[in-house]
């Protein structure tokens, strides 16, 4: 099941606070996948140690 979700935290790409809206799934055993952003992660040259999404995902779950 899909869901959506505002995260906020501070965006190292454009040097400053975001919020930004996530749909994730989550599957049987509880895990968390971002499904898709609106903004560039994935694509982004910080998506690995994005803070923002780390942050975000594991406090909103």
């Amino acid at each position: 099941m899909e869901e959506e979700m505002f995260v906020s935290g501070f965006c190292k790409a454009q040097n400053q606070t975001r919020m930004v809206l996530c749909e994730v799934q989550r599957d049987p055993d509880g895990n968390v996948q971002i499904v898709d952003t609106d903004c560039a992660y994935g694509k982004c040259p910080h998506t690995k140690d994005c803070l923002l999404m780390k942050d975000g995902i594991i406090n909103n779950f």
